[in-house]
């Protein structure tokens, strides 16, 4: 938890003197300085991490290892996206620190495109990404993260309405982790324009379905093709904490949602979409508590909660209210994830260097 602290404390103290500093003298290309400072520090994080950080780190390290026989014998195959993927980097001859050197680059640079193009507030987005978003998996479940990663960039094509290649980074992502699928309802979201009230209408029908999560449920594992009914377990604990959370992002931005819509028609379609994936998060957490699987499926919407957050309270008029709710949005976060990070499913807490 050491690393990860510093990591942190480093953020917050590049940003308290950056922002003194453009106080005094307007520094220009704040995104930029912002970007380099959280995306290398996080990269470097994620890449020199010994394959003990992480449950399933080890595991890909093996898979590696053998990356001819996973292939030849197809132990994977729906999934060969990653399969190839590693094969390939392994033919390569590069070795498995490179391995995690590669997708820790892919990752980043996903995310931070994101942030760049739609955060209003870059080093919070990174911060959120931490404590409260997919920082913990990809740490230890590569495939998948790498699955998301391509629909962050699926999602950047959507904003831009380039459908073709929402669909093809979907796809892509198929390959990587069949449960990528799910993002293609993203699309038939984007579509639809929050104000105050069509937001209060749809979170409360959103929170009204965790009295129907049984029959959802049902409903789901009837439709489900037979191959994936393996993935529908019930054995699963989601923390509540984590479920009260999710919850309470998108009401708690919504308290401070403008009258009316949002005047730039960029900026609203983007703000639209992204209270929606919020909304769609919780739900998927509904289910989870009873279907297994739809707790990996909300890993790809968490992290666009990273983009809602800072966009809102900078909306915020009032300069008291937008500093109590950053400080907010350090705090609580951070508690979290020091209680759940320590002895928690994804093993990251006793982080350890390659070389150590």
């Amino acid at each position: 938890m050491i690393v990860y602290m510093a990591l942190l404390s480093y953020w917050g103290l590049a940003g308290f003197v950056l922002n003194i500093i453009n106080n005094r003298v307007k520094v220009r290309h704040n995104h930029y300085i912002y970007f380099i400072i959280a995306g290398t520090s996080l990269f470097f994080i994620m890449a020199l991490r010994d394959v003990t950080v992480g449950t399933d780190t080890f595991s890909y390290y093996y898979e590696y290892q053998n990356a001819d026989v996973y292939i030849n014998n197809l132990f994977r195959p729906t999934e060969l996206g990653y399969s190839y993927f590693n094969y390939v980097i392994n033919r390569l001859g590069l070795g498995f620190q490179t391995f995690l050197a590669i997708i820790a680059t892919f990752i980043v640079f996903s995310i931070s495109i994101l942030y760049y193009k739609y955060s209003k507030n870059i080093l919070l987005s990174y911060y959120l990404f931490v404590t409260i978003g997919l920082f913990s998996m990809s740490m230890t479940g590569l495939r998948q993260t790498m699955a998301v990663s391509l629909t962050i960039l699926a999602f950047i094509y959507l904003m831009k309405n380039k459908n073709a290649l929402f669909f093809i980074f979907v796809g892509i992502a198929y390959f990587f982790h069949n449960s990528a699928i799910v993002f293609l309802l993203i699309f038939f979201l984007k579509k639809i324009r929050i104000n105050k009230k069509i937001g209060a209408i749809i979170y409360i029908v959103s929170g009204m379905l965790f009295f129907m999560k049984g029959w959802l449920s049902l409903l789901i594992e009837y439709i489900t093709p037979e191959k994936y009914l393996r993935y529908m377990s019930a054995d699963t604990h989601i923390n509540s904490l984590v479920i009260i959370i999710a919850m309470l992002i998108p009401l708690v931005c919504l308290l401070f949602w403008p009258k009316g819509s949002l005047d730039n028609e960029e900026h609203n379609k983007t703000m639209s979409l992204i209270f929606l994936i919020s909304c769609l998060n919780f739900v998927m957490y509904f289910l989870a508590l009873e279907i297994n699987m739809f707790q990996r499926l909300s890993l790809y919407l968490i992290i666009y909660n990273g983009i809602l957050i800072p966009n809102v309270i900078e909306g915020i008029k009032s300069k008291e209210i937008r500093m109590i709710a950053k400080i907010a949005c350090i705090f609580f976060p951070l508690v979290q994830f020091i209680m759940s990070t320590p002895g928690g499913s994804f093993g990251i807490d006793e982080y350890k260097f390659f070389w150590g």
